[in-house]
């Protein structure tokens, strides 16, 4: 069945009420290009954002495309930022920057790869340490005392003798 609309534009109808196909997993959370969500979301599969995000995020992947933004808590095993991301994110298993992404905020990583043009601002973790990721190599050992210089040698006085005759 063809029904129009008052553009003359055709639009078919499924008369037998079949479901349409769903090329969308189960589980997945899509914030469309100017969309607005708030609030605090936990999406067992994908989280895909190409709009705009406030709040708290947790998934098994958070994907933030290039107009996307999240501002909040974001808790996901892999995280791909080719948009914003600001606030605190952790990423359990892998961290993504895309050469158009940008992090403000505090990140724990298991495993981060930055590509170039995308930045990272703020603190960053290594996941099991408690302290910055720059820290984690072994901190050399204390650098040696300064060296003071020498002082120099006062010439040498003349020897002066008070001898009687």
């Amino acid at each position: 069945m063809a029904i129009s609309n008052s553009f003359g534009k055709h639009f078919l109808i499924n008369p037998e009420r079949k479901p349409m196909a769903d090329t969308t997993p189960p589980g997945s959370l899509f914030v469309g290009d100017g969309v607005y969500m708030q609030g605090t979301m936990n999406v067992p599969g994908l989280a895909s954002v190409d709009g705009k995000l406030e709040g708290q995020l947790t998934a098994d992947v958070i994907a933030i495309q290039t107009n996307g933004s999240v501002d909040g808590k974001t808790s996901a095993n892999h995280i791909k930022v080719a948009g914003s991301l600001t606030d605190t994110a952790v990423a359990n298993k892998t961290l993504l920057v895309e050469s158009t992404g940008v992090i403000a905020g505090s990140v724990t990583y298991t495993e981060m790869e930055i590509k170039k043009g995308g930045s990272i601002r703020g603190s960053i973790y290594k996941t099991g340490s408690n302290v910055p990721a720059k820290q984690i190599a072994p901190a050399p050992s204390a650098p040696p005392p300064p060296i003071e210089p020498e002082a120099p040698e006062a010439p040498e006085a003349p020897i002066i003798s008070e001898e009687t005759p």
